[in-house]
């Protein structure tokens, strides 16, 4: 699968479409852009679109933010379907400040990714 670099970021960055459902449901969320973060432990998710589904807060966890300040944040268990995929029970965290997902190492650990920056194309592999 692969997918060019969204221009409209400067400079510009990996962007997939994902789409988001409660547990063994059908998708009713999305597709929503996320961009892909190599350096994010897990996957963020709005918290508006989370609510959506209407599920229960699975757990709470600190996150270590971008600046190194310690936040508690909800966490919910959903399924992602990435390009055809499904991935079941991943646990998300809800961002109560952001309009943008992150597709964090969560799941990108499932794959094989490769960034190539020199071309701005992003590749997935299973």
């Amino acid at each position: 699968m692969k997918y060019a670099y969204d221009a409209e970021y400067v400079p510009p960055a990996p962007v997939v479409e994902i789409l988001l459902s409660a547990p063994e449901e059908p998708y009713s969320v999305g597709p929503l852009h996320a961009i892909v973060d190599t350096g994010a432990d897990a996957t963020l998710v709005p918290l508006g679109h989370i609510k959506s589904l209407g599920l229960p807060i699975d757990n709470r966890k600190y996150l270590c933010s971008q600046f190194g300040e310690r936040i508690l944040v909800d966490v919910y268990t959903v399924d992602i379907g990435l390009n055809g995929l499904r991935f079941p029970l991943i646990e998300v965290i809800a961002d109560e400040s952001g309009n943008e997902a992150i597709l964090g190492r969560n799941i990108l650990n499932k794959l094989v990714v490769t960034l190539d920056g020199p071309r701005q194309v992003l590749e997935l592999c299973i």
